[in-house]
This record gives structure tokens, C-alpha cells and sequence, in this order.
């Protein structure tokens, strides 16, 4: 018994030490990026407008705008906490307070992806996995930006933790919590709803199949809690907005006809949305083959061929009635798939898309690093290489190849290119007046500026702009209504391929 007790003691110690050095670690990555970034993303101005406008009239603007209000939340309520120690904000408290909302839930999403991973791959292994994680580039850049991207991923790694240990510990309340969870998850991006899926399908084998581990009353009360848990989160957004998936307007989910909102009208003027009634066999390879381009720029390529080989090794054992193996499967399998759907039906999937299947990947990488190590040691062990003997210290070359590709790029600060924006949205701010309005193919010029900004498709000026701000890479690019242009200034980023133009209109 005091052994027992001896190793869990340990065990603990251990856990807290790995994530302590995770969050650390996790932490200035995250302050540097912060520190360094030139400018934020596109989205980030939407959901910044989106929590000042939830200051003034919450259900109004959730009705108005396609974003889910969770993010916006989060910084309207860290630019209060904010605001309490420093009563005088500015535009960059909004920014830093986004930011911050973005980078904390990163923290907390590591924490929980470490415990995820022992229940996968070990503790080991886990904490190897999401190191490399943390010092990938773009999910880096991603928890320092002012997006929604770790907030959903906190919620999505918590409602996973907790359908595993429900399902380990036969403790079918949790799976309430776990709904609770994915309704919350839901009011940051939709796809959290995917963690109801997951339970359904356990719970359903728990009813139907032949291999239970609690009984069909108790997977009953599991599965209602589950969709309680979802619904009291998420239902009452769900009723507001008239359906169950709005952001993508997925008609046959309706619950109620909707009046056409500002968004509605925003998706008819601009053409490029891709809706089509069916799907190919080459629209499918197309969209794996753009999910694969995705996913390999993330890790950087170096960890693509080890993560497949940790999969392999994890994933020929047997076991798959056990709950871990049950549920990582199927959120592999369902992101795949969703992926796909999205290249199809809306001709796009960026890195913003995959990092959630990357996240709960990256713990075969190890796997995978180590494999590949055991075969090299094994072909230079034929040789008179020493060092070829030694399987762990091909695997710490390996670890440390990868994490010195990611350096350079981890270190550039968020979006360095594009310095020539944030140097034409001063200059607006020093020589136009407050009442000015500015027209601006990249909204974050005119947000920068602390103008009013309107949009144009980058040809025909609106009248009432007084200034024009246009992004020019070609000659194709330039203004139809130049005439009544006149060039104020102009800044070229550093490859002088991209010019920023301010005009000042003359009629």
C-alpha cells in the first residue's frame, strides 16, 4: 500500500513539474509573439468590433453578426479586468486584450492536452508531444493573435478529457460535464458540437453492443445528460439565431425562417462562396490533397512522415474497445471528413482549419521520432559509427532537428510583412481628422487608424470616402476611378512587391 501510494505521489510530481515547464515555456513564446506582433489578423478586427458592440446592445449584435459571441466575450471581459487597473485604454487595449484572452486559453489548453496525451501515449511521450506543439509556428502565432482558434481548442481538449475519464472511470455524470463543455465550446466555433457526437457514438455501444462496461441505465442518464449539458450551454444562442448552425447557414438545420441580416446581404454581393448540390471522387481528392498541404505546413514537413509512423505503430495494436483509442479514433476520422466537406462545398481549408487535428495528433509524433530513431540506430549499428548504437540519442537528434526548423520562424514576428499596413494606418492617424472616412480594401489600415472605415472592392471609390487606401501588388490592382485620385503616400513592404497607396479624392 505505501508503495501504491509511494508511485502515485510521484506520478503527481511529475505531472506537475511537465506541465509547469510546459507553461513556462508556452508562456514566453506566447509574451515574445505578443510583444513582436506588426499586426493582427482580418478576423481579429471582427471580433474586436464584435465585443464593443456587445458593451452597447448584446442581443442585437449577436443577431446582426455570423460570429459566434464566445470570443468576443472573453475579450470584452479581459479588456474590463484590464480597464479596472488601467482606467485610460486605447485601440491597443482592445488589441492586447484579445490577445491576452487568446494566449491565456492556450495555456490552459496545454495543460490539458498534456493529460490527454498521458491517457494516450503516456507521460513521456506526452510531454515531448506538446512541447514540439508549442513551438510550432503557426499554432504559436495563432495563441498570440487575436483569434478565436485556442479558445475553441480549450474547450474541445476539456470536453475530450472528460468523455475519456468518464469512460474510464465508468463515471457516467461526467458526460453531462462534457455537454456542459461542448455547448460552451459551441458559442466560440460551432465544431465543438462535434463532442456530442463522440459520446453518442460511446454511449450507443454501451446500449447496443456486446462489450459494456456500464450498465444500458446508466449509459441512458450518461447520453441524457450529455445533450442537457449541450443544450443549456448552447440553446438559448441556438433559438436567437434560428438554427442550430447559423455561421454557415446550413438551411436544413433551421429551426425558424430568419429576416435577411447585414451578413446574408454581405454573402450575396461577393460571388466567390462555392455552394454546389453534390460532390465528386475528385473534389474529394482534391480536398484531401489541400487538407494534406495544410496539415504538412503546420508541422512544418520535418514531423509529417513520423507522425504517420507513430500512428501506424499506435494504431496496429489492438484494443480499440478501449476509450481513449475509441475516441481519438473517431475525432480523426469525423475532422477528416469535415475537412473535406469544407474544401468541397466552400472551395477552401486554411491552418486555421486543421489545427485542431493537428493538436490531437501531435502525440504520435514521438511515437514516430522514436520508431524512426530504432531504425537508424539499427541501420548504422552495422557500421562502424558508435553512435549508431544508440537508439535515444538518435532520437534526440531527431527532436532537435525539428525543433532548430521551427526557430526561425517561431521567432519572426506576426506578420513582419506586412509592416507597410500598420506605417500607413499611422500616417492616417497624424494627418487626417477624426471625422474623416476611410475607404480600405485590408480593414485593419482604417482600425489601426482610429478612422471610420468603409470597405470597396478595390475599383470604384464610394463618394463618401474622403481617402483611399489601396493595396496594390500589379497594375491590374490600381483604382478605375484614378482620375479623381490624388496620391498622398505610399509604403512598399520589404520585397518591394507590395505597395500600400493612400489617395486623397479630389470630387
Amino acid at each position: 500500500m505505501r508503495i501504491k501510494m509511494t508511485s502515485e505521489q510521484s506520478g503527481k510530481s511529475r505531472d506537475i513539474l511537465y506541465t509547469l515547464i510546459l507553461l513556462t515555456i508556452a508562456l514566453c513564446v506566447g509574451a515574445y509573439l505578443i510583444s513582436t506582433t506588426v499586426i493582427i489578423a482580418k478576423d481579429s478586427v471582427t471580433f474586436i468590433e464584435y465585443a464593443k458592440d456587445l458593451r452597447a446592445s448584446p442581443v442585437n449584435t449577436m443577431l446582426n453578426h455570423d460570429q459566434h459571441p464566445g470570443y468576443p466575450f472573453l475579450i470584452l471581459t479581459t479588456y474590463r479586468i484590464a480597464k479596472v487597473a488601467y482606467d485610460d485604454l486605447s485601440l491597443w487595449g482592445w488589441i492586447y486584450s484579445a490577445q491576452i484572452a487568446a494566449l491565456i486559453f492556450r495555456l490552459l489548453a496545454v495543460a490539458i492536452f498534456y493529460f490527454i496525451g498521458k491517457e494516450i501515449v503516456g507521460p513521456r511521450f506526452s510531454f515531448l508531444a506538446i512541447l514540439i506543439l508549442i513551438l510550432l509556428p503557426r499554432p504559436a502565432e495563432y495563441g498570440s493573435d487575436a483569434l478565436s482558434d485556442w479558445p475553441h481548442i480549450f474547450f474541445l481538449s476539456i470536453g475530450f478529457l472528460l468523455l475519456i475519464r468518464g469512460a474510464i472511470d465508468r463515471r457516467w455524470w461526467l458526460f453531462g460535464f462534457a455537454g456542459l463543455t461542448a455547448g460552451l465550446g459551441y458559442l466560440i466555433r460551432p465544431e465543438c458540437a462535434q463532442l456530442v457526437v463522440y459520446g453518442f457514438l460511446w454511449l450507443g455501444l454501451q446500449l447496443f453492443g456486446a462489450q459494456r462496461v456500464i450498465s444500458r441505465r446508466k449509459a441512458v442518464f450518461a447520453l441524457a445528460l450529455l445533450l442537457v449539458g449541450f443544450l443549456v450551454s448552447a440553446g438559448p444562442y441556438m433559438r436567437l439565431k434560428g438554427a442550430v448552425f447559423p455561421k454557415k447557414q446550413m438551411s436544413w438545420f433551421a429551426l425558424a425562417p430568419q429576416p435577411c441580416t447585414d451578413y446574408e446581404q454581405r454573402t450575396q454581393i461577393y460571388p466567390n462562396t462555392v455552394y454546389v448540390a453534390g460532390f465528386g471522387s475528385s473534389d474529394f481528392v482534391k480536398g484531401f490533397d489541400v487538407l494534406l498541404e495544410n496539415v504538412g505546413d503546420t508541422l512544418m514537413w520535418f514531423f509529417v512522415p513520423v507522425l504517420l509512423i507513430g500512428m501506424y505503430r499506435y494504431f496496429r495494436e489492438r484494443g480499440w474497445s478501449r476509450p481513449e483509442k475509441f475516441f481519438i479514433t473517431a475525432f480523426i476520422a469525423l475532422n477528416i471528413l469535415l475537412m473535406i466537406w469544407l474544401s468541397c462545398k466552400y472551395g477552401y481549408i486554411s491552418q486555421r482549419h486543421v489545427l485542431p487535428l493537428v493538436a490531437f495528433t501531435i502525440f504520435y509524433v514521438p511515437l514516430g521520432l522514436q520508431t524512426l530513431g530504432n531504425w537508424l540506430s539499427a541501420g548504422f549499428s552495422k557500421s562502424r559509427w558508435e553512435a549508431g548504437q544508440n537508439p535515444q540519442l538518435w532520437f534526440f537528434i531527431l527532436v532537435t532537428t525539428g525543433l532548430a526548423i521551427c526557430a526561425p520562424k517561431l521567432l519572426t514576428p506576426i506578420r513582419k510583412a506586412k509592416q507597410n499596413y500598420q506605417d500607413a494606418a499611422q500616417w492616417l492617424a497624424k494627418n487626417t481628422e477624426t471625422k474623416d472616412i476611410i475607404a480600405v480594401t485590408d480593414p485593419r489600415i482604417s482600425f489601426y487608424s482610429g478612422r471610420r472605415g468603409i470597405e470597396y472592392d478595390g475599383q470604384t471609390v464610394p463618394r463618401e470616402a474622403g481617402y483611399v487606401v489601396k493595396v496594390v501588388k500589379s497594375e491590374k490592382d490600381m483604382p478605375i476611378d484614378e482620375k479623381t485620385l490624388q496620391i498622398q503616400k505610399f509604403f512598399e513592404d520589404n520585397s518591394g512587391k507590395s505597395k500600400v497607396i493612400i489617395y486623397r479624392q479630389t470630387q
